[in-house]
């Protein structure tokens, strides 16, 4: 029955709503910015990790483990710094997202619904 029903959608051509289209590449831009933000930040990260354990294998001697403890604090704030910029451009990519959809709602709404105009 839902297959009848999909079949007999499909045999009559119709176009999707124009706010439906917008929506959706609204959608696909806004995840597409989020995935190659997230992508490039999991890289860094992962950088980091790397260093580290590169550095931790280069300890040899109390000498060598001591810089190493001493250079972890300034890793720590680093990765503190990263992590806070990161979550406020993540917000702010969600933000500007919200908006933009308000935004084509609000036009899609004056476009269905037109307010009068005062006098």
């Amino acid at each position: 029955m839902i297959i009848d029903l999909f079949n007999k959608t499909l045999e009559t051509p119709q176009s999707l709503p124009e706010p439906l289209l917008k929506a959706n590449k609204l959608w696909v831009e806004n995840m597409e910015k989020m995935l190659v933000f997230q992508m490039n930040s999991f890289k860094t990260y992962m950088d980091i990790g790397i260093n580290q354990m590169r550095a931790a294998a280069e300890i040899n001697d109390v000498k060598s483990l001591q810089d190493f403890y001493k250079r972890q604090t300034n890793i720590a704030q680093t990765i503190q710094q990263k992590l806070l910029h990161d979550a406020k451009l993540m917000s702010d990519l969600a933000t500007r997202f919200k908006n933009e959809m308000d935004n084509l709602t609000r036009l899609t709404l004056e476009e269905v619904l037109p307010l009068p105009k005062a006098a």
